[in-house]
């Protein structure tokens, strides 16, 4: 038995995930936010993590999952999205199954649309296309069981600097904690809710409420129909939204 833990906000990740288990043998996939809400042991021999790259290195909030994650697995792997850079994404992922006696046996990385400096829909298409042989080559990896970490690495710069710029940059100065939606746009749909990985987000009659547990993933302002979701100092633009087009409203939604 396989099974994958994925955190996703605009579907890069769950894509990813879906594909890699589509070339494995009784393989589920599971949220690893929904994981931190219900924790268990994990029996499967084979599991594997998926999720994007935030500010050259992991996602704050999975560090709640991965404090938490038991398993024993004979077989283990990850695969971070980006848009262009993992930092130390990779190293810390290794280093934090360390800490839970896990070792790392394969990963890599896969440049697919960026979230956050979002291009026109035809670059976004060309990365998708360029991405899909690379997750084809992992996916098939990962089912013989090859074994490599050759993409586990930094350079100092990340470690010293690189990711405490980011974020300094990404808190301080556009303010991404910072989550309100623009009353003029919005249609009370609820939508922004249900895409919600952290429910981070409630609703109240057809106002969304937004609370203390925010994961930065852009979940709400990207899958929004109205772009009526500011995320701090980042202005929604009509044009400007990115969702991966081959993962539904319906797949973000269902828990």
């Amino acid at each position: 038995m396989a099974v994958i833990f994925y955190f996703s906000g605009t579907g890069n990740s769950l894509y990813t995930a879906k594909c890699i288990a589509q070339g494995l043998k009784d393989c589920r996939i599971e949220r690893m936010t929904e994981y931190i809400k219900n924790p268990y042991k994990i029996e499967d021999d084979t599991v594997g993590f998926v999720c994007p790259v935030y500010c050259f290195t992991l996602p704050p909030y999975l560090h709640k999952f991965f404090d938490i994650i038991d398993a024993e697995p004979n077989y283990c792997f990850g695969v971070v999205t980006m848009g262009g850079n993992q930092g130390r994404a990779l190293l810390e992922l290794k280093e934090r199954l360390s800490k839970k006696n896990i070792t790392l046996n394969y990963a890599k990385t896969v440049v697919m649309p960026d979230n956050f400096f979002v291009k026109e829909n035809k670059d976004c298409l060309s990365k998708l296309e360029a991405a899909q042989p690379v997750i084809d080559e992992i996916s098939q990896s990962i089912a013989l069981g090859k074994q490599d970490c050759t993409e586990v690495k930094e350079a100092l710069f990340w470690k010293k600097l690189g990711t405490s710029v980011g974020w300094w940059f990404m808190r301080d100065v556009l303010r991404i904690d910072q989550v309100f939606e623009y009353s003029t746009r919005c249609v009370g749909c609820g939508i922004c809710a249900q895409v919600c990985p952290t429910g981070n987000i409630k609703m109240k009659g057809k106002k969304p409420n937004f609370y203390f547990e925010c994961a930065n993933c852009f979940a709400c302002k990207h899958w929004c129909p109205q772009h009526a979701i500011r995320v701090g100092g980042m202005k929604s633009q009509l044009d400007k939204s990115y969702t991966n087009p081959f993962i539904s409203l319906k797949e973000m939604t269902n828990r």
